[in-house]
């Protein structure tokens, strides 16, 4: 997609203006890179899905033990109230060998030599099994990689608000004091006053939806990395901050090229050769069967006593006439190919849809932490001057408060901007397969 090209540009020309991070570094903290890791490592769901690899390649090691013979033994031991021939007759002058109790044991082996084709493909289909394991696995990783990233930045934000507010509440703390002086000595009308005091009352209910907001984040965190979520532990510190990263450079082959070694690409692919090889194997039940058979039996009696041993080889072969079943099983695969087929055409324009969107969100999300950083500069220098002109008295209560609220309002929305950026560039990552970024 040649709209991809001006991400970076945009990128670039962001990155080269001087933004402060937001959210503070904090001596011992937890880094981006160390969380991500520790969620790759420690969360379960990543032991579940090498457990279902490890699965996988026994499957695998099942399907080729199928071609090789199975030897099998056999025993067999009865008592009857009266005497059966428990050896038949061979011929006129050989009778039949009788007794009421008797043990036989042998020992079978087998040989197949032809299955339709059955055998070779069951190899194939569970080699496809394991790799869609393999597939499952990494879009588990993506998925842990993506989620801890969005919510260790979500945490950063949320870090950013409460700095703000915290400090607004500060502020307003000293306001209402120097007002309620004002009011006492009659410079101000208590309307005045009341402003004050509802204006901290707002930012104090701020202040508290955002630590319960971050203690929410730092367990959701704590979960991703495999750790307990609950008790008393708290929000985990962070060391990173939340700033502009760079956006990744462009692959030589293109985002969709690269979007189509994800492995929810791959696993459609994979998805088209299993249904095959599934027909495969139906079509091959309507063909013959052949085996080969060798063996060795000896049979005792005990009264009276008598034993014999025999040993044999031979040819099984079988030829299905008609099996309506069969027939169905068959136009049954044949459907579920074609079904795969149409599965794999609706995730490449998916992945399409995935790298278009992506490119536009982190274009605009660009382009939006620079216009947050120029509208918080504007409000900082607002509220520096409504303080001058309030403390002059020339300046009115409201006007000051207004242009407070403004700097609380661009503080968020700076600290917003960067959080969708980073949301964006994750996105950005997910659909071009480029998340193991995160854990270099």
């Amino acid at each position: 997609m040649k709209k991809t090209a001006m991400i970076f540009p945009v990128a670039v020309l962001v990155l080269s203006v001087s933004l402060a991070a937001v959210g503070r570094v904090q001596a011992g903290g937890l880094s981006l890179r160390e969380s991500v890791n520790r969620a790759l490592t420690q969360n379960p769901l990543v032991a579940e899905g090498r457990l279902g690899v490890e699965a996988g390649t026994q499957g695998l090691r099942s399907a080729r033990g199928k071609h090789l013979p199975r030897l099998s033994l056999d025993m067999n031991y009865a008592l009857r109230q009266d005497p059966v021939p428990f050896i038949p007759a061979q011929s006129g002058t050989v009778p039949a060998r009788f007794s009421d109790e008797y043990l036989a044991w042998g020992a079978l082996m087998t040989l197949p030599l032809y299955q339709g084709g059955q055998i070779s493909n069951n190899v194939e289909l569970a080699s496809v099994r394991r790799d869609l394991q393999e597939y499952s696995l990494a879009r588990t990783r993506n998925d842990l990689i993506a989620n801890t990233v969005n919510t260790y930045n979500k945490i950063l934000q949320l870090i950013a608000l409460r700095e703000a507010s915290s400090a607004s509440v500060t502020a307003l703390e000293e306001q209402i004091r120097s007002t309620r002086l004002l009011f006492d000595v009659g410079r101000i009308a208590r309307v005045d006053l009341l402003k004050v005091e509802v204006q901290l009352a707002n930012e104090r209910q701020r202040l508290l939806t955002l630590d319960e907001g971050i203690a929410t984040a730092g367990a959701t965190l704590r979960y991703l990395m495999g750790e307990d979520p609950g008790g008393e532990a708290g929000s985990p510190l962070l060391s990173d901050n939340l700033v502009l990263r760079a956006a990744p450079s462009d692959t030589a082959s293109g985002p969709i090229d690269a979007a189509r070694k994800r492995p929810e690409y791959l696993a459609a692919v994979k998805g088209v050769e299993e249904a095959e090889l599934s027909r495969k194997i139906a079509l091959g039940k309507l063909l013959p069967a052949v085996n080969a058979t060798g063996g060795y039996t000896d049979q005792f009696g005990f009264r009276p006593s008598y034993d014999e041993a025999n040993w044999f080889v031979g040819l099984q072969a079988g030829v299905p006439l008609f099996d309506r079943s069969l027939y169905a099983d068959l136009a049954r695969e044949k459907i579920l190919r074609d079904k795969a087929k149409e599965r794999l055409q609706t995730v490449d324009h998916q992945l399409r849809l995935e790298v278009g969107t992506s490119v536009a969100s982190l274009r605009e999300s660009a382009h939006r932490v620079e216009t947050a950083r120029q509208v918080i500069e504007q409000a900082r220098e607002s509220f520096r001057i409504e303080r001058e002109k309030y403390g002059s008295g020339a300046g009115t209560m409201s006007d000051l408060l207004l242009a407070q609220s403004a700097e609380i309002t661009a503080e968020a929305n700076i600290a917003q901007a960067l959080f969708d950026y980073n949301a964006a560039l994750v996105a950005y990552r997910t659909a071009t397969g480029a998340l193991e970024e995160y854990t270099r």
